[in-house]
């Protein structure tokens, strides 16, 4: 993947990083006009339930990032652009992903309770000002998508894998089911975000997708090892002793998603430029990422010992200059 046809020249770079600069300018002003409005009435009475954690996960991941990243490349995939309805659809499914996960991780609601969130967001009654906002923005959400039942229908299946991940709290799960818990919730999770969007999709994009977002999931894996592993959280990179193994498997099924992409039915042109921004938003980062963790396993004899590491040596980040020029780096070197 990283030594033959070039994804991109040299010369499309500054292009490239303009574009993703202006979609991430473009939602946060999105954000500030249409988002930060229901916060800011519900923050005048909060009970400590919505925390720096939760602002930080809408303003600057899951509410900026679905919509500017993976929204604008599917909208580059199909030749549109992104209408008003679908960014409100999109972005009130990223702000409230990190929300719902607070159901599980912190608040550690029964599956009833869950399950009465998504299938009667009108009706069920907030216990607290974190779910109180999960039901603002899933109910905006709701009634800006193309079609609510679809919408619904991989919300469940998102939900229920979500279930299986308890299991990677415990001990004894193998590497297989690690995997197949991995890339499920990815592919599940990118499927659910697709429905924020009103153009059609085929069985080849979705196949692509599948694929797409089970790579997806375990580079938020790579990046999230130092949580997960003071956590006790069982994933492919807690539980790596190998980082040149872990770097092997990314990019196998990586190579496996974008081989699937160029087999969907859009013009060529389309395609490589979804994979661009895809590639500089995500991949190209996590590579990045991994050199870093392959410098830690040098300096612990040689074994991948996240447990053992420091804050600073597991987090990597990507605001720093050196880390953005390593991705682009990478960019180069791809042959999608």
């Amino acid at each position: 993947m990283f030594n033959s046809r070039k994804l991109i020249s040299i010369l499309q770079i500054p292009r490239l990083i303009s574009q993703v600069v202006q979609q991430l300018n473009t939602q946060k002003k999105f954000l500030k006009e249409n988002i930060r409005p229901i916060i800011d009435a519900l923050l005048q009475h909060n009970d400590g339930s919505i925390d720096e954690t939760d602002l930080k996960k809408i303003y600057q991941y899951y509410g900026l990032a679905v919509p500017a990243i993976l929204g604008e490349a599917f909208c580059l995939l199909h030749g549109t652009k992104m209408t008003g309805q679908e960014r409100m659809a999109a972005t009130c499914q990223g702000a409230a992903t990190g929300l719902f996960d607070d159901f599980f991780d912190k608040q550690k609601l029964p599956d009833e309770i869950l399950l009465n969130f998504i299938e009667h967001p009108e009706t069920v009654s907030a216990q607290n000002s974190n779910q109180q906002l999960f039901l603002s923005l899933y109910r905006l959400g709701l009634k800006n998508l193309p079609s609510r039942t679809v919408s619904i229908e991989h919300i469940h299946r998102v939900f229920h894998v979500q279930l299986e991940t308890r299991k990677q709290a415990l001990p004894g799960l193998s590497e297989a089911e690690i995997k197949d818990i991995t890339l499920r919730k990815g592919a599940l999770s990118l499927l659910l975000y697709r429905t924020s969007f009103a153009f059609p999709i085929d069985a080849e994009e979705q196949a692509m997708l599948y694929k797409l977002g089970g790579v997806m999931q375990l580079s938020n894996d790579i990046f999230d090892v130092y949580k997960d592993s003071r956590d006790g959280i069982h994933t492919l990179v807690t539980d790596a002793t190998s980082i040149t193994g872990l770097r092997k498997y990314f990019v196998e099924i990586y190579d496996d998603a974008v081989s699937a992409a160029y087999r969907c039915p859009y013009p060529r042109k389309q395609i490589t430029e979804f994979l661009q921004l895809l590639s500089l938003a995500i991949f190209s980062r996590t590579m990045v990422c991994l050199d870093q963790f392959e410098k830690n396993e040098k300096r612990s004899g040689g074994v991948f010992t996240p447990a053992q590491y420091t804050r600073e040596a597991l987090i990597c980040d990507m605001d720093k200059a050196v880390n953005k020029w390593r991705s682009v780096g990478y960019l180069l070197r791809q042959s999608l």
